[in-house]
Formats: C-alpha cells, sequence, structure tokens
C-alpha cells in the first residue's frame, strides 16, 4: 500500500489525523496537548476514533502549537491569493472563537520578535458548541514581506487568539499547505511497518502525558521527539521518546495494539525494534487477545545512550494470534530514565547485528569461572567494543567499553553468586554472545 495523503479540492494535505499520518512535528505547545485521545462526540464531520485534546494555557494572550514541517514549504501563492485554503476539524466549547494559523520561519521568528519570519496569517471563526465542525482559514495580513513563499518551515496553531481563557478544544484532521515531504513516495504496508515516527503510525501507542483511552496503556510517557543520535545504525530524523513511570515496586509497563489487527507472521517471523538508553534491562511479552502472552523475550541495553537493534524470532508462534506486545524496561527497579524507541516492523530476515553464541572471535577462560573471567577479543574490526555480563533475565550486571587496540579483558566476579550468565560484546558491526558458567 502507498502511504497517501488525502487531497481536498483545493489541493492542501492531510498533516495529521492523530491515527495513521502525521507529517508534521510538534516543537512547542503553551498548553495541555494530548495528541491521541477517544473522539468526544462523534458525528457526520468528523468520525474517525481518535482526535487531539488541547487544553489552553490562559497565561498566555497568544498561546500557540508549534508545528515543524517534515520538509521545506512549496509555493505559498495560492493561499494568499485564496485559491487554497488550510482547514481544521474542531470541537469548541462556544461558536466566535477566533482561531489562526501563522506560517512562518521559525529560524528567524522569535518569542519577542514579531512580526519578524511571519510569512502570513489566516483566520477563522467557530459556530458550533460541542459539536465538530470543519473550520476554513482565510488569509489576512503578511506581517513579514521579506519571508519569500519558499522559505516557511512551519505551521503555527492558536485557538481564541488574543485572550487568557483555560478552554479545551478538540481538533482533528489538519489539512496543509504542501511541502517537500521525506515521506513521499515511500511503500507503507500496516502489516509490517509499525511505527517509525516519521511516516509510519501504525501501532496504537498513545504519545501523550495523559491517560491512554481503552485499547492501550502505559505507566510512564511516550512523545514525539527529534532523533537523539542519527549518526550511527538510526538516521531517521524523529523516534519516540518513553519516560518510565515505575510504581512502588518498580513495575512500568507500555502496552501497544496493532493497529491492521493481528501480527500476521505467515511470511515476516522476526519483529525488529530499536532502543536507545542507559545499559538496563528490556523485556517484551507478545499477548493473544485476553492478555496471555504467546511468547516473552528477555534481553537488555549493552552500552550507554547509543542506538541498538533488537530482531526477535517469532517463528514458533507464528500461528498463534498475538494482539499485542508489553514492554518493560528495567523491569521491577523504581527509576525515571528515559529511553527513545524507533522502527518497529517486521522482517523475513534478521535485522539485529550478527550474534553468534560460539563465535572463535570471543574467548572466554576459565569455564566454569570463580572469582575471575579473563576475555580475549581476536577479530578485526576497527572499533571501539562494549561488553556486558547480564544474568538469564537479561539484567546488566557488569559492563566495559574498550577502545579498538584493547583485546584482553578480566572482569571481578567474586561479588556474583553460582549460575549462568550470558557475556555480550557488541561493536558497530557485530553482536557476540557467550555463555558462562560461575561456580564457587
Amino acid at each position: 500500500m502507498m502511504l497517501a495523503f488525502p487531497f481536498l479540492s483545493s489541493s492542501q494535505i492531510l498533516w495529521d489525523n492523530f491515527e495513521d499520518t502525521r507529517i508534521g512535528y510538534y516543537d512547542f505547545v503553551h498548553g495541555g496537548m494530548t495528541t491521541r485521545l477517544n473522539n468526544p462526540l462523534p458525528n457526520a464531520i468528523n468520525s474517525s476514533e481518535l482526535c487531539a485534546q488541547y487544553v489552553r494555557n490562559p497565561g498566555e494572550t497568544y498561546d500557540v502549537i508549534v508545528i515543524v514541517a517534515n520538509g521545506p514549504f512549496l509555493e505559498l501563492t495560492d493561499y494568499i491569493n485564496g485559491t487554497k485554503k488550510m482547514t481544521i476539524d474542531v470541537f469548541s466549547p462556544a461558536p466566535g472563537i477566533p482561531l489562526q494559523i501563522t506560517l512562518e520561519d521559525s529560524s528567524i521568528a522569535g518569542a519577542t520578535n514579531y512580526p519578524d519570519g511571519r510569512h502570513s496569517i489566516y483566520t477563522a471563526i467557530t459556530t458550533a458548541t460541542n459539536a465538530w465542525e470543519r473550520v476554513e482559514f482565510i488569509y489576512d495580513l503578511r506581517p513579514d514581506n521579506s519571508v519569500s513563499d519558499v522559505d516557511v518551515t512551519s505551521l503555527i496553531l492558536l485557538f481564541d487568539i488574543g485572550n487568557n481563557t483555560n478552554d479545551t478544544y478538540y481538533f482533528d484532521n489538519l489539512y496543509g499547505p504542501e511541502f517537500d515531504n521525506q515521506c513521499n513516495g515511500l511503500v507503507i504496508d500496516p502489516n509490517v511497518n509499525f511505527a517509525d515516527w516519521d511516516c509510519n503510525w501504525n501501532l496504537r501507542f498513545c504519545p501523550s502525558n495523559s491517560a491512554c483511552s481503552s485499547y492501550d496503556y502505559m505507566s510512564g510517557w511516550l512523545n514525539h521527539k527529534y532523533n537523539p543520535d542519527n549518526t550511527g545504525i538510526n538516521i531517521s530524523k524523529y523516534c519516540g521518546e518513553y519516560t518510565r513511570n515505575p510504581d512502588s515496586n518498580g513495575e512500568d509497563v507500555l502496552v501497544s495494539y496493532f493497529a491492521s489487527g493481528n501480527l500476521d507472521l505467515s511470511v515476516n517471523k522476526y519483529f525488529n525494534f530499536k532502543v536507545y538508553g542507559p545499559p538496563r534491562p528490556i523485556y517484551m511479552s507478545f499477548q493473544d487477545a485476553g492478555g496471555n502472552e504467546v511468547f516473552g523475550y528477555s534481553s537488555a541495553l549493552l552500552s550507554n545512550n547509543e542506538w541498538q537493534q533488537f530482531s526477535i524470532d517469532l517463528s514458533t508462534v507464528s500461528t498463534t494470534s498475538i494482539v499485542r506486545f508489553v514492554l518493560f524496561l528495567d523491569q521491577s527497579v523504581v527509576n525515571w530514565d528515559k529511553y527513545y524507541l524507533d522502527d518497529f516492523n517486521l522482517s523475513s530476515i534478521q535485522l539485529s547485528l550478527e550474534e553468534l553464541e560460539n563465535a572463535d572471535a570471543l574467548k572466554i577462560y576459565p569455564q566454569p569461572a570463580d572469582n575471575h573471567l579473563n576475555i580475549t577479543l581476536e577479530f578485526k574490526e576497527d572499533d571501539k567494543k562494549h561488553l556486558a555480563l547480564c544474568d538469564v533475565q537479561g539484567r546488566v550486571l557488569l559492563s566495559r567499553t574498550l577502545d579498538q587496540n584493547f583485546h584482553n579483558v578480566v572482569l571481578d566476579i567474586s561479588d556474583l553468586n553460582s549460575g549462568i550468565y550470558f557475556l555480550k560484546m557488541k561493536s558497530r558491526n557485530s553482536l557476540y554472545t557467550k555463555q558462562v558458567q560461575i561456580i564457587k
């Protein structure tokens, strides 16, 4: 299926419907915004399941929502002359409320330098009370004539412009100007491509810091953010940012359903995702509609604040109904650590770095070990390496970062109990795993 952005008669494109399309980044909001909430009262104008809720900040006369486009705007002349119009579905508390859209170059426009950087302003007025209506914005004025029709970067949305109110609004189906969108032309299959926070929105996540609706749940906060490091294995512009919110027992869960229904593993049997954050254990539970675990996966982040690819082989449960997954980060530990998530998808081959349990490149002795573990690295990758010793639950117990010239390591394991452990060595292109036995 092609990723399609619906066109109205005036040719503007769909920026956000809070379900499967988002081509703008919410860079700043003055008020409180929940970006995927149940539609409060569907009608013929807007019958979709989800929308955004916005609670205005009464301390701001010019309360703004700043939405940065996924690429540079194209020609805007037709919006000024009225040939093309921007529209949005709005659910407001009263008629007669003024709305405004400002198109601006955010590299110039600032909080205190109006009118610099403001290309053009468009206005609208609500006409309904607690009911959906489609509002059309009309060109009003051009504050800064020095901003060309192709230098615009952002769309600024304002509710009740010029007033200090704390009203609650719902909005949906924002149609805005065309731009050079990085998602154009991508083939998106909702049964395979789930979420990348750039172009794919086929997971039922609730990326907000408010309560989620009935189909998902999370303890913490998941938001749309810029990729903290796009120089390595993840070159995406955006990703998800998740902040843990543990209970008294350290439990924190992130639940997500697949928008297309049951997970289709008939061809693509590997479930993939990337995580960036502190070196902590990860557990993912794949579940059926009754909440029963079908498959459990334990692993760990091996290095601090570097993207790591995870690829889970679900071939043994490929004929089982899987409707959701539950992600546990640093399970049973009380902290509010922050993680970044990206690129949830299926593949027919394993996407993780090469992982070899009996690789000659990683030699460990003695086996079984007692108080010390000697490790020899024998491969020619000219890169730094990360060593981690994990328990069977995937918890990182010892870790070490080595430069490219370091090939021999001695780990002090005198404080560890007898049992089975796993030693993992990760470089940019490889991931080696070996089982370690400790007997005291």
